[in-house]
């Protein structure tokens, strides 16, 4: 049976950090407002020191005012900047150009690219998934509020569209219930009821591990939609995987 490239190999200890959502977008508007509030008070403190202090003192004082109000300026630029440029995404992010793609430029084959590393995080090997209903683990593994279990199900079907050996379609007939029963669950989650539906009866009508027409037509026949369901689940969630 198939095992999943080693990660380590397949893309890199970058990709580590994305286990946990991480929103930078909050400090850097905690920041902001931070330099905001200081800006301020220097601005409403001008006028006492002004109103006590002599021509020359105040002179200097206005000098080092306006410096440091445009250097802190110059910083919160350029840590927007840098913030927003290095707000990595599972997706977006481009490892050669070390910079997000654009929504518009983001393809299935990249996601799937993506999720093929994501499922070497949570299981071993293909098989694996099958057998041990890896979908009904915790939610933690599936990261923040769970955004990554309907995309783990598509992917799922999609491996066996890409292998397309009857080995590989044995593993949904020959799979638990309860595996094939959270399956169509997580899928049902994400408006695919008609999907799920029809999985559910290609499992319960097989006869033997070996019969696999019923799914084998259903899913191959849909792997274009798939493959849609994907791209637009993503483009839906992109803010939830940061």
């Amino acid at each position: 049976m198939r095992p999943y490239l080693n990660a380590a190999c397949m893309e890199g200890s970058f990709y580590m950090n994305f286990n946990v959502k991480v929103n930078s977008k909050k400090t850097l508007l905690i920041l902001l407002i931070m330099a905001g509030v200081a800006i301020l008070g220097g601005i409403l403190l001008f006028p006492l020191v002004v109103a006590q202090a002599e021509a020359a003192f105040v002179a200097t004082v206005s000098t080092i005012l306006a410096i440091e109000l445009i250097l802190l300026g110059v910083a919160v630029l350029v840590f927007t900047v840098l913030s927003l440029d290095g707000d990595a995404n599972f997706f977006l992010y481009d490892r050669k150009t070390q910079r997000n793609v654009s929504e518009e430029d983001l393809t299935f084959d990249r996601i799937n690219s993506r999720m093929g590393y994501y499922m070497t995080m949570i299981s071993s090997s293909q098989e694996q998934l099958w057998t041990k209903n890896v979908l009904a683990g915790e939610n933690v593994r599936f990261g923040q509020n769970a955004v990554y279990k309907p995309l783990v199900a598509y992917k799922m079907l999609y491996d066996l569209i890409e292998l397309d050996r009857p080995e590989t379609w044995e593993l949904f007939t020959g799979a638990d219930a309860a595996v094939i029963s959270t399956l169509c669950r997580v899928l049902s989650s994400c408006g695919e009821k008609d999907m799920s539906n029809t999985l559910m009866d290609a499992y319960e009508g097989a006869e033997s591990i070996d019969d696999i027409e019923w799914v084998r037509d259903f899913v191959m026949g849909n792997a274009k939609y798939i493959r849609r369901r994907m791209r637009d689940y993503v483009l839906k969630n992109i803010e939830e995987f940061y």
